[in-house]
């Protein structure tokens, strides 16, 4: 891969760190919340497979400006609750510490998007001592609209102005591949199955299962 104007975006959950956050609990009791309120979306069993934490979001922020009510608000407090809860045991492979050393080295730009909010995802990045290594940091306080919207990775192009032809996306899942699509960036898949690609109308560029291999990735010609 050539390395001249390289950039790589990183999602941060299961790609960079491993957390224990606890996605599918964390999007029904956000619609046991919301439906309290008279939101509701269907079958309990069902919702952690058809929609994201931003979806249900975004349909209840649409029902607070209809009925001037404010339930978002405490759909946040209970994601933010999660998250932390995540966060408590939250580790690190030495492959990532190594890739992110070898980039560095490299010149290559690092960065990361991420749905989480930004003070725990800093947090962290300071317990490992690698905040340093990447130029920028977005999470969902820096966006109006998350992954798998594409607003995130056209904030990073922006802000470290990179060219777009240059920048891969790194990570794990389908709302990763979609916002690549999206922002019409190379899209790497990440340390698990491959996805279907006609299911989440996503293309994948490549599949990697180690951070190692994708240092032999960059390394190629």
């Amino acid at each position: 891969m050539n390395h001249d104007e390289l950039a790589i975006i990183f999602d941060f959950d299961n790609t960079l760190i491993k957390s224990n956050i606890n996605f599918p609990a964390m999007k029904i009791s956000m619609a046991r919340a919301a439906k309290k309120h008279g939101v509701d979306f269907g079958n309990e069993e069902d919702i952690p497979h058809r929609f994201t934490a931003g979806n249900i979001i975004d349909q209840v922020e649409e029902f607070d400006k209809r009925n001037e009510t404010q339930i978002v608000a405490e759909l946040w407090d209970m994601v933010e609750k999660f998250e932390r809860m995540g966060m408590e045991n939250v580790s690190i492979d030495d492959d990532v510490l190594q890739m992110l050393e070898y980039l560095k080295e490299k010149g290559i730009s690092a960065s990361i998007l991420t749905n989480n909010a930004k003070k725990p995802t800093i947090e962290v990045l300071e317990r490992f001592n690698i905040v340093d290594y990447f130029d920028i940091v977005v999470a969902r306080e820096d966006v109006k609209k998350m992954k798998p919207d594409k607003e995130g990775l056209e904030v990073i192009v922006q802000k470290l102005k990179l060219n777009p032809d240059k920048v891969v996306f790194v990570g794990d899942s389908w709302v990763d591949g979609v916002a690549a699509v999206k922002a019409n960036i190379r899209f790497i898949l990440y340390n698990r199955k491959l996805l279907d690609s006609n299911k989440y109308n996503i293309k994948i560029w490549k599949h990697v299962q180690t951070m190692n291999e994708l240092v032999e990735l960059i390394d190629e010609d």
